[in-house]
């Protein structure tokens, strides 16, 4: 069975930066030639309409002075311009022109003599009439009525299209002017449109690129014309790239400080077994079982933390605001007196005041447990403090200071540590090390600012 399967069905679901690119393209063409048939067909009808505007306008100011001029006696008919005529009686307008006469009084328009759709309008009639190939008087007419001398007579103003409309020549040269406009502005916009979506598009292949090479950048990047947006991107693409590599180098550190923190029990154990076979006296068998209980002990711990941590990755616990108790810290100070006494390390508890906290009893433990036994493995003698306020747990020792308790995480030892910093950043805790002014060094917990009781005694 083909391996690429998944692949190819992604191939087939979606489609690929450039390939929309081209749709955009092919959108924007189709919606601008459409925009530009539309804008093209407009302005021809409006030029068309302001030319008839202005014949008629024409018509309806020579209507006063063909009435003046009929009431005077003037001849019949009466020119009046260089084109327009004027009639006062049907009989006396050229049979060239058709029956003027069914048309209504106060009518203005262009026709079409004797045309069988001049009932369609002002334009219709003539398309219809070419498309018949029949020739057809097209003229524009005015038709009014005047009284004089106590009768109404009929007014005809008629002037031919031909003589004030533009001729087909003139036409013609319109409309190239008015499309090769228009294509320029198609042009125009094409380019700008070209430009736009490659700048939007450009970030996302590089980074796409980017992200497929053998060989990952040191940083991520876009060009330096790309949005604001895709600058962000690529910023958030670095940043989490180097919270990944921080997170991998961390996990791997932990596993080597857990393995090695694992090891050391289990030779312990390893080694007391064998010792019980060769020494049966009952003093030496109770100090390799001892031995082996105590390994035992500590390798629970380690195990106990590592599963909290898993346990916390992948939330299935919810957490509870709840107090802290000084019994639970009674509880594992107790358990840690064994190993305070075989260091003559005193553990002392200053319970100041009980905070409200969110660690599940086991997490308090851990993180209790880890950091005491730390401090006791840094002191060779002396009182270790552990001191709890509303806000915030120390621990502090009299040990060898900072600068070994540092070194001993960096070389590997002190898995507790490492896992009091990983419980920390889960828990929101801030976790820090201070030197003491005398000597020794501080494990300081600051608790996160939930609900703290103004005073409560410890208990």
């Amino acid at each position: 069975m083909p391996t690429n399967g998944p692949k190819r069905m992604i191939n087939k679901r979606y489609s690929s930066v450039t390939s929309l690119s081209r749709k955009l393209m092919l959108y924007f063409s189709a919606i601008a030639i459409l925009v530009g048939l539309l804008l093209y067909v407009t302005s021809l009808g409006v030029m068309q309409w302001i030319e008839d505007q202005v014949s008629q306008n024409e018509l309806q100011q020579s209507q006063v002075y063909a009435i003046s001029e009929f009431k005077g006696e003037a001849n019949r008919p009466l020119s009046i311009g260089l084109h327009t005529m004027a009639y006062y009686s049907l009989d006396t307008v050229p049979v060239q022109y058709g029956d003027v006469s069914r048309y209504p009084i106060d009518y203005i328009g262009e026709v079409v003599s004797d045309s069988p759709y001049s009932a369609l309008g002002d334009v219709l009639p003539k398309l219809l009439s070419n498309l018949d190939g029949q020739q057809f008087e097209e003229f524009f007419l005015l038709k009014s009525e005047f009284e004089y001398q106590g009768l109404r007579y009929p007014l005809y103003l008629i002037t031919p299209s031909e003589t004030i409309e533009l001729s087909d020549n003139e036409w013609l040269v319109i409309k190239l002017a008015v499309f090769i406009i228009i294509l320029l502005l198609f042009i125009a916009f094409g380019f700008a449109m070209h430009k736009l979506s490659k700048r939007l598009i450009e970030p996302v292949v590089q980074l796409n690129r980017q992200l497929k090479s053998a060989s990952l950048p040191q940083a991520f990047t876009v060009p330096e014309t790309s949005a604001a947006e895709f600058n962000q991107l690529a910023q958030s693409l670095n940043f989490y790239r180097q919270q990944t590599d921080a997170m991998i180098k961390q996990e791997q550190s932990f596993a080597r400080y857990a393995s090695h923190e694992l090891r050391t029990p289990l030779t312990v154990i390893m080694g007391a077994a064998k010792l019980l076979e060769q020494d049966v006296s009952e003093a030496f068998q109770a100090k390799q079982r001892d031995r082996i209980l105590r390994s035992a002990i500590g390798m629970q711990q380690t195990v106990d933390a590592l599963l909290q941590l898993v346990k916390q990755e992948k939330g299935t616990e919810p957490d509870v605001p709840r107090p802290l108790q000084q019994q639970e810290v009674d509880s594992i100070l107790e358990s840690l007196q064994p190993l305070a006494k075989s260091k003559s390390v005193k553990l002392t508890l200053q319970f100041e005041l009980a905070p409200i906290i969110l660690l599940k009893p086991a997490v308090v433990k851990i993180l209790l447990t880890n950091l005491i036994s730390n401090a006791i493995h840094a002191s060779d003698t002396g009182e270790i403090i552990i001191v709890i306020t509303k806000g915030k747990i120390s621990v502090k020792d009299q040990g060898r200071g900072l600068d070994k308790a540092v070194k001993e995480v960096s070389d590997g030892h002190g898995l507790g540590l490492l896992i009091v910093d990983a419980l920390c950043q889960r828990y929101q805790l801030i976790f820090s090390l201070t030197a003491n002014t005398s000597s020794g060094c501080s494990a300081n917990l600051v608790l996160p600012l939930l609900y703290f009781p103004s005073a409560q005694s410890a208990k």
